[in-house]
């Protein structure tokens, strides 16, 4: 029969084994380097956009699988970008994209005054907050006509877009 007395002991000696057993499952999460890259080809792309015959500085521009994947990379003042995989690598995989051309959109540790690097400050749709004013037209972003094969012999994009 289990009396009072068992429970006191049996319950410290529980919790600390419970607590022990957390602990190590917490920790063992800690070591890990992140992304295996290796099963990833990646492919360094980059170019540069003008719109109008000038240099687009400040747009994001995303190459975006079917399914829905992309890389990204905003332009310099000189309308220059490269595309990053994620936060961490560079480059984009090979394949069909399409291309999207925004100065409304926002991807975080990209636009001046975004924080983390990685997601997007908007929506998870890409949809871009009502203070952003988008210079490009629909033909090159929502309702985007560029396309392009990546390949590793292909792999300088360049876009010149118009207003008209």
């Amino acid at each position: 029969m289990t009396t009072i007395r068992d429970c006191h002991t049996f319950l410290p000696s529980a919790l600390v084994t419970f607590l022990f057993a957390c602990l190590m499952t917490a920790i063992s999460g800690c070591g890990s380097t992140g992304a295996d890259y290796s099963k990833v080809d990646l492919i360094q792309v980059s170019g540069t956009v003008t719109l109008d015959g000038q240099p687009l500085p400040n747009a994001v521009v995303t190459f975006e699988t079917p399914d829905g994947q992309f890389s990204y990379g905003m332009t310099d003042s000189s309308g220059h970008y490269e595309l990053q995989f994620d936060s961490v690598k560079k480059g984009v995989t090979s394949g069909p994209k399409i291309v999207r051309i925004s100065t409304a959109r926002k991807i975080l540790g990209l636009n001046a005054g975004e924080g983390e690097e990685g997601g997007e400050a908007s929506s998870e749709s890409g949809e871009s907050s009502p203070a952003a004013t988008e210079l490009v037209p629909e033909k090159y972003n929502k309702q985007s006509e560029l396309k392009v094969e990546v390949s590793s012999g292909n792999a300088k994009h360049d876009f010149i877009l118009s207003t008209t």
